[in-house]
């Protein structure tokens, strides 16, 4: 007589517990912008992307106007509150293909694939539309810088550079 034995196992808690590391592990809590130091592998990745399809991809930057003000006038914790507002408005104007890193701290970068400089410039002005729309205490608004590659810089830093550039153009007073 022939016995076998058959094991099965629901690995989906696991698999979720893993993905949940792996965000965390790249991520800024409680955020969820991507970490500086994962910002440079995904902009080589897209620009060995845009040698291999010809089409360009798009950067913003971006300065969260007056956080600095927003610490000293309502404290750290509405300040952080604030960083998540803004996340948010981010994850909702932004496509899943799209990344958000933190750059600096009132500063980001968004990175477009597969974006031209009218398509870029759309996504900021939504953005900033966002922003305005929110009736929430303290009020935000943003700076935005829009680069193109390759026609803004053919290199990262020059990309970064044009982009900060015109959000400095842009900036409040």
């Amino acid at each position: 007589m022939l016995a076998s034995l058959v094991s099965a196992f629901d690995v989906t808690e696991r698999k979720l517990a893993e993905e949940k590391v792996q965000l965390l592990a790249v991520t800024d809590p409680p955020y969820r912008f991507r970490e500086l130091r994962r910002l440079a592998e995904e902009l080589d990745a897209e620009v060995k992307r845009t040698g291999r399809s010809g089409r360009p991809f798009a950067v913003l930057l971006l300065d969260l106007d007056q956080l600095k003000k927003i610490n000293d006038r309502y404290g750290h914790l509405i300040g952080s509150q604030a960083l998540c507002r803004f996340a948010d408005v981010l994850r909702v104007d932004c496509r899943a293909i799209d990344t958000a890193a933190r750059y600096g701290g009132d500063e980001f970068v968004v990175i477009l694939p597969e974006t031209t400089t009218a398509a870029a410039r759309l996504v900021a002005s939504r953005i900033r539309s966002r922003l305005a729309a929110d009736s929430l205490e303290p009020l935000l608004s943003a700076s935005i810088g829009v680069a193109v590659y390759p026609q803004d810089g053919e290199t990262i830093e020059a990309l970064l550079r044009t982009a900060d550039r015109e959000l400095y153009a842009m900036k409040p007073a």
